[in-house]
């Protein structure tokens, strides 16, 4: 949108400041940042919540899967992180970095109080597996807190790619978040992507995702300039495990 411009003042939870939230791009999902530490919606909105509905979660144990910035692990005491690299074995690490696949965690039963993913599960190809192995090594009573795109128009979650014998088989047209691939060779994945979507989320996600773990899910929509929150997909989801 040509001479689009959002700009207001308020409080962000990532960097926990007085701050000024700016979008020059329609698409405030991924642009409209707080001037400070550059944050974007979803991951102020995650923080909010646990900063709102989860006071102390500081000082629990703490695991995030792929994290992208030190918004969270900056305030912990008991944090860590991982991410799925290809050719690394699970559970060793590479240059200081904890190698993990959601649906195969090495961490022992009952190992965290909160496990957090952004925008992680719509790149699995087995979602339903990667619910239960986070509830699995979580304490009775923890949560799983994330974000993922939960699509208007989907009725029903569905696959867009599958994985047989080692080969991805397209259901849909590839779509891919991050860095697009580029010419027709082998897709290199980097930090920035590309990052395949496996799935799409829609209207049953909560009702799929409690029939996959047997716990039940918690929505957050929250919508308020004061705290730099607005843009497609705001839905913050709190799956808790029972006690």
């Amino acid at each position: 949108m040509i001479g689009f411009h959002r700009q207001a003042s308020g409080y962000c939870h990532c960097c926990r400041s007085q701050t000024v939230f700016e979008s020059t791009e329609a698409w405030l999902r991924d642009f409209y940042k707080c001037r400070k530490c550059h944050s974007i919606p979803r991951q102020r909105h995650l923080q909010h919540i646990l900063d709102r509905h989860f006071a102390g979660w500081e000082k629990l144990a703490i695991h995030e899967s792929s994290p992208s910035n030190t918004f969270i692990s900056q305030y912990c005491s008991s944090y860590s992180s991982s991410e799925f690299l290809p050719d690394v074995a699970p559970g060793t690490t590479k240059d200081g970095v904890r190698c993990e696949s959601l649906e195969h965690l090495t961490f022992a039963d009952r190992s965290f109080d909160v496990f957090v993913t952004q925008d992680v599960l719509e790149h699995v190809f087995h979602p339903d597996v990667a619910a239960k192995e986070i509830i699995r090594v979580l304490k009775p009573g923890g949560i799983h807190v994330f974000t993922i795109p939960k699509h208007k128009r989907v009725r029903k979650c569905q696959p867009r790619a599958i994985l047989k014998n080692g080969v991805i088989e397209y259901l849909l047209e590839a779509q891919y978040h991050g860095n697009p691939p580029v010419g027709d060779g082998p897709i290199q994945v980097t930090k920035d992507g590309p990052f395949l979507v496996t799935w799409d989320y829609g209207d049953d996600f909560e009702f799929i995702l409690q029939d996959w773990t047997g716990c039940p899910t918690t929505t957050y929509v929250t919508r308020d300039d004061s705290l730099g929150l607005d843009g497609e997909f705001p839905e913050v989801f709190v799956t808790r495990k029972p006690v």
